[in-house]
């Protein structure tokens, strides 16, 4: 290469630079959120927004007379909450005593925003999330075992996809599963990204209400855009609970559905400056994916 054209390749780098640095964050797309309870009777999905300016917020209640959420002070409910800035929460809680042959309660949280490259050249994008530590907890008056079967199982999965124009690709997934009681319970987890935990019992029923504290997850999607290419990230929460009845419930939960301000999962879809040594390798990074995570104790 001539001194000339790396002058001229050197150059156009560093504007692409500059425009990059000018680009305009993520665009969320769209956001969903649901909570369903299933039992013997039938299901009740009762999806509301929204609750705040810029919010979906779902929510189904387990009505008094079918059982109580697992500190005696209300209903159970499963609750799902998104808004438009990139943040999401979910959420379920509940113990029954009214010996139903099973009881199920689940809560979603979708979240979708892409971006386009508008740089006239090569330019690297990245999806940044932060997972706030999800819990699953177990509540047990009967004295189940994790071989019972039906059994208590409180659930959650959290994923990552990108669509680059061909359909989506999951990069990301962590999935935790509690099952069992206060005879014996197993905990297994899941994915490409599986997190640590941190048992804990809860102080006013330490025999009979348990569970675990998940690490916390802060990493980033990276990769290339060609000039023109748009990339989708989508990003869902779900937590589920099964418990089969009299006097047995439990919780889950990845962030607070009502305060999405403290502790929610957040993410956010950017062009990013490119350093002018990249642009030297041309069109062969197009299409390069990575991922980078970084655990963060709760």
């Amino acid at each position: 290469m001539s001194i000339k054209s790396l002058m001229v390749t050197v150059c156009a780098g560093i504007f692409s630079i500059i425009t990059l640095a000018m680009q305009p964050a993520f665009a969320l797309s769209s956001f969903e959120t649901n909570a369903t309870r299933d039992t013997a009777s039938g299901t009740d999905s009762d999806p509301q927004g929204p609750a705040t300016t810029g919010s979906l917020f779902s929510e189904v209640l387990v009505p008094p007379s079918d059982g109580t959420d697992i500190i005696f002070s209300g209903q159970g409910y499963a609750r799902g909450t998104a808004n438009d800035t990139g943040a999401g929460a979910v959420d379920i809680n509940g113990a029954f005593f009214s010996g139903n042959l099973s009881n199920s309660l689940t809560a979603t949280a979708t979240l979708t925003s892409d971006i386009t490259n508008n740089t006239g050249g090569l330019a690297a994008f990245a999806y940044d999330f932060i997972l706030p530590g999800p819990t699953l907890t177990i509540s047990d008056f009967a004295g189940v075992s994790d071989t019972d079967v039906p059994t208590i199982r409180a659930f959650f999965d959290f994923r990552v996809s990108l669509d680059f124009g061909s359909g989506f690709l999951t990069f990301v997934v962590s999935q935790g599963e509690l099952k069992g009681g206060i005879v014996s319970h197993t905990l297994g987890t899941a994915g490409t990204d599986p997190l640590s935990s941190t048992f804990f019992t809860n102080s006013t029923f330490p025999d009979n209400v348990f569970g675990y504290q998940f690490d916390s997850l802060d990493g980033a999607v990276t990769g290339f855009l060609d000039n023109g290419q748009t990339v989708t990230a989508k990003s869902s929460l779900f937590v589920s609970l099964d418990a089969p009845g009299f006097e047995t419930g439990g919780a889950a939960s990845i962030g607070d559905p009502l305060d999405l301000t403290s502790g929610a999962f957040s993410g956010s879809l950017s062009i990013i400056p490119v350093p002018a040594a990249v642009w030297l390798f041309g069109s062969g990074l197009i299409g390069l994916i990575g991922l980078a995570r970084r655990k963060v104790r709760s």
